[in-house]
């Protein structure tokens, strides 16, 4: 019994050690999958970004970040301005909340739900 109840504790340790975070947006000059795969790579080498995925077809942002992590629509749009990217419709959650869904690229100027 000891020992099932210390596996528990230690798978459930585990899992709240892994939260994270999900970052979405619209990216406004996103049209070639090369620069896509560029800013990609970009915001990944960010501090707290464990993961980045940029969509040229929906023109969607996902990242997973650290909930520590200090990414906000201003850094992202810092970050990605010199390959003439803008983020608008930042919206950051923990991941585990809702599952994923694209953003309307056309309509996201209503306030996202979930917005921090």
């Amino acid at each position: 019994m000891r020992m099932l109840l210390a596996a528990v504790l230690t798978l459930c340790s585990a899992i709240t050690a892994h939260a994270q975070h999900l970052v979405q947006g619209v990216v406004d000059g996103l049209q070639d999958p090369l620069v896509a795969r560029e800013a990609s790579l970009l915001v990944e080498q960010q501090e707290g970004v464990l993961m980045a995925r940029f969509d040229v077809r929906t023109r969607n942002l996902m990242l997973h970040v650290a909930p520590a992590s200090t990414v906000s629509a201003d850094l992202l749009n810092q970050w990605l301005a010199p390959m003439g990217l803008h983020v608008r419709c930042y919206a950051r959650r923990d991941a585990r909340e809702l599952p994923f869904r694209h953003l309307d690229a056309d309509r996201c100027d209503e306030p996202p739900l979930h917005t921090r």
